[in-house]
């Protein structure tokens, strides 16, 4: 993981409520807190900040002192976020102490545990149903944006998916906010909806734009030496697995080409980048980009196409909800299947990252079929048909100062006709209502998909607290 995330956990209590001598049962809730606390760290990805049995008795919070102590703890490990349980009924201003000293846009998820035995003469043990009402209570007075978790045991799969979403979405929270963005070149001509607001994404989110000039790039390019290490190495890997049917004089070109932007996005310190990628780069060395962004992704160097901004952004939020498992893919969203109902095209030039081609698909580095329309030196496009399964898609797209994500469901099919480039036949179960939300959000023609169907629970999650409307379709 490129960054770390901390999660900050108070397991609430009320002493008087923690079983008593008619359940047979006492100090339930220290039992429950190291069965939550367990559930959590198997699901991994974040450090989970909670007082220890040294801070507060058991561990637990369950007084305005400890939920000090817990506030002290929570600020010195400068937490990402809060999780909130209920171990018994709990403690309402334990929590509201906690909370009065934490940042207002701090995230916080909420959970309820079931409650313990009752006894044969009716005397109850916990009543943690009743108290979480008081905690979100104390929770949302305050002006905290919450997600809550239904009353469930830590053992049971509600808890351990809706949990283990809510890091996705925190991961993709800590990676979005304050990201640095880096923009070469500028966009083309004639693709004016690539537009951007610089000023209110550094207002929004913290976020930065680092940008570089093609003079610049190429200036780099032009100094590195063909014989460099690098160099040599990143040719021995182009050439691998592949099937070439481009001139392979270029190929020295497509090396330097790759390391080059390797050096520029660690020069710029960037998180993703938007490149410029026709036609200079067709009219001064023959070559296409595309080959190079998708080897650059599949290297976690997010890589968008034709200098698109908010694309690049969509490719990092779906990198960070996938949790960097899975290479986003930088598409258009092309054209409908022309026999098959509710079935679209994914597809772009060639930029894909090879590890997402289809079992037993040979890849193949080629002349790029679209840019060969006015140009006949752009040798540099991988092609293959992704893999198929299920998929997220989607987009950013910025209207009036305000964001809007679009997310999208579907499955990879493996269905003819085949297409030039780098491509999926995306199956959905309502076509005309992906086109009309897609529409009504005034999504773009760029999107970015994912092959992790998790991804999009995690993407509207993380814009919840984004403050990032979200269209759905399936």
């Amino acid at each position: 993981m490129k960054k770390q995330l901390k999660i900050g956990f108070v397991p609430s209590s009320w002493e008087s409520w923690d079983g008593n001598q008619y359940t047979g049962r006492g100090h339930l809730a220290e039992e429950m807190r190291d069965r939550c606390l367990a559930a959590m760290e198997k699901v991994g990805v974040a450090e989970i900040i909670v007082p220890g049995k040294e801070l507060t008795q058991g561990g637990l919070v369950a007084s305005v002192e400890d939920g000090a102590k817990a506030a002290e703890l929570f600020l010195k490990e400068n937490i990402d976020a809060l999780v909130i349980g209920n171990m018994n009924f709990g403690m309402e201003v334990a929590v509201g102490e906690v909370l009065s000293y934490m940042r207002k846009d701090l995230p916080i998820l909420h959970f309820c545990t079931k409650s313990g035995p009752i006894s044969d003469q009716g005397n109850r043990s916990t009543d943690n149903w009743c108290g979480q009402f008081m905690t979100v209570s104390a929770i949302k007075r305050r002006g905290f944006t919450y997600t809550h978790i239904l009353t469930c045991n830590p053992e049971e799969e509600r808890f351990t998916e809706e949990y283990a979403n809510f890091v996705r979405a925190m991961y993709t929270l800590k990676c979005f906010k304050q990201a640095k963005i880096g923009q070469l070149g500028v966009r083309p001509l004639l693709f004016e909806s690539q537009y951007f607001s610089e000023e209110n994404f550094q207002r929004r989110f913290g976020q930065m734009l680092r940008t570089m000039d093609l003079a610049t790039v190429f200036d780099r390019l032009d100094h590195i030496p063909e014989d460099d290490p690098e160099v040599q190495e990143t040719l021995k890997d182009l050439t691998s697995g592949v099937v070439c049917e481009m001139n392979q004089e270029k190929f020295p070109l497509l090396a330097r080409y790759e390391v080059a932007l390797k050096h520029i996005y660690k020069e710029l310190g960037a998180d993703c980048m938007a490149v410029c990628c026709w036609e200079m780069l067709q009219t001064r060395y023959g070559i296409a980009g595309c080959s190079t962004f998708a080897r650059l992704n599949d290297q976690g160097y997010l890589t968008a196409c034709e200098v698109d901004v908010l694309g690049a952004l969509s490719m990092l939020a779906a990198s960070a909800a996938g949790l960097e498992q899975t290479p986003p893919i930088f598409i258009d969203w092309t054209d409908l299947h022309p026999t098959e109902e509710n079935c679209w095209l994914a597809w772009h030039c060639g930029n894909a990252a090879p590890s997402q081609c289809a079992c037993g698909c040979q890849q193949k580095l080629r002349l790029n079929e679209r840019l060969s329309v006015w140009s006949d030196n752009c040798d540099g496009s991988i092609e293959f048909n992704l893999a198929e399964g299920p998929v997220t898609c989607l987009r950013l797209v910025e209207y009036d100062g305000e964001y809007t994500m679009f997310i999208g469901t579907g499955e990879i099919v493996d269905i003819d006709p085949y297409i030039r480039g780098t491509y999926g036949w995306v199956k959905v179960k309502d076509i005309e209502a992906w086109e009309q939300k897609m529409i009504d959000a005034g999504v773009v023609h760029h999107g970015v998909l994912i092959r992790d169907p998790k991804a999009a629970d995690a993407l509207e999650l993380f814009c919840k607290y984004a403050g990032i409307r979200v269209v759905r379709a399936e």
